[in-house]
């Protein structure tokens, strides 16, 4: 989809029939891939060189930027999924509206939210080659939502809102809450007692996932089936799965796949998810890891039934900060049940 929101080639026959297959994978895995995505092979392999690069340095200078209980953007090895250990290294780090302090950026973030990353001399153009690797995650998961409201039978530009903020001015200005994940898989040296990643769904709108090419190890769960599927790496793609705010926003149209990945007991295994999020300030009910803004509100996006009367919302309105904090929070220690959308339900 090269249109943007406001083109008015996203009605093309060709952009329709995209969507169309982009809606029917959602409603059946929840996961698919894309190709034609504009990123070059020299791209993505100058990626994955600064990637490894810097889980290769020791570990006591990685442990300098740790991300912590108030600054989720950071270094870590010690992460929580459904309360168990995850077995892999990571690094979290948000869009460039967060290399300064909070208040720098007059954009509402969580807690102490804030970039960190290792001195230049460290690790040389790391910063700048993740800086410009995001920013064409966020080109891709924007022309993914236009995507997804079109398939609501939305205008193009229906869920922009929760993406981005309006200042004093009047100007819109970029305010979601996404993030892009390095993570790192070393070998396991008892992979049946351990997991890579355990089984969750993603809390945000969109992932783009960047696979290893060597190893496969990430795992959908079949919703007709209930059995679990291997997502093989494909070279040149990226995979993309749908989060808990698009669930919402679809009113369970589209469901946000439970997924895990694999411990290995002979390679490491390198990915990088990004996750799309909405603004801090959304709030969301049932008429939206790409991120909203903090300050959305989510809820169902209204659709029409058969007889022409709206679909009942199927969840109650909620807020994509309050959302997010919780189960950010429950990634440094068992808080117990973690909140999932299903707390919203009518």
């Amino acid at each position: 989809m090269a249109a943007s929101s406001s083109d008015d080639s996203v009605h093309s026959e060709s952009v329709t029939r995209v969507v169309e297959q982009i809606a029917a994978a959602a409603e059946e895995w929840g996961f698919f891939y894309i190709s034609n995505h504009g990123v070059t092979v020299e791209d993505v392999t100058r990626f994955k060189d600064n990637m490894r690069a810097f889980f290769r340095l020791p570990k006591e200078l990685k442990k300098t930027i740790s991300r912590h209980a108030t600054n989720s953007r950071g270094y870590f090895d010690n992460e929580l999924t459904k309360n168990k250990v995850d077995w892999k290294e990571g690094l979290d780090f948000g869009g460039q509206q967060e290399d300064g302090p909070p208040a720098s950026s007059g954009i509402r973030r969580m807690g102490d939210d804030e970039n960190q990353w290792l001195d230049e001399m460290a690790l040389p153009g790391f910063h700048a080659e993740m800086r410009e690797y995001f920013d064409r995650m966020e080109h891709i998961s924007q022309r993914l939502i236009t995507a997804f409201a079109l398939a609501l039978g939305k205008p193009a530009s229906y869920l922009d809102e929760f993406f981005t903020s309006t200042d004093s001015t009047g100007a819109i200005k970029r305010a979601n809450s996404s993030f892009l994940r390095l993570n790192y898989y070393p070998v396991a040296p008892d992979p049946d007692k351990s997991m890579g990643v355990h089984h969750h769904t993603d809390a945000g709108a969109v992932t783009v996932l960047l696979q290893d090419d060597d190893v496969a190890s990430l795992q959908v769960l079949h919703r007709p089936t209930q059995e679990w599927h291997l997502i093989p790496p494909r070279p040149g793609t990226f995979v993309i799965n749908i989060g808990d705010m698009l669930q919402v926003w679809s009113n369970d149209r589209f469901v946000a796949p439970l997924h895990r990945v694999l411990a290995n007991g002979r390679s490491e295994r390198f990915s990088a998810p990004f996750f799309y999020n909405p603004s801090y300030d959304a709030r969301f009910s049932a008429p939206f890891f790409y991120n909203p803004s903090y300050d959305a509100v989510i809820e169902p996006v209204p659709t029409e039934a058969a007889d022409g009367s709206t679909k009942a919302a199927r969840y109650q309105p909620f807020s994509w900060f309050d959302f997010r904090l919780r189960r950010f929070q429950g990634d440094y220690a068992d808080h117990g049940e973690e909140v999932q959308i299903a707390h919203f339900r009518v």
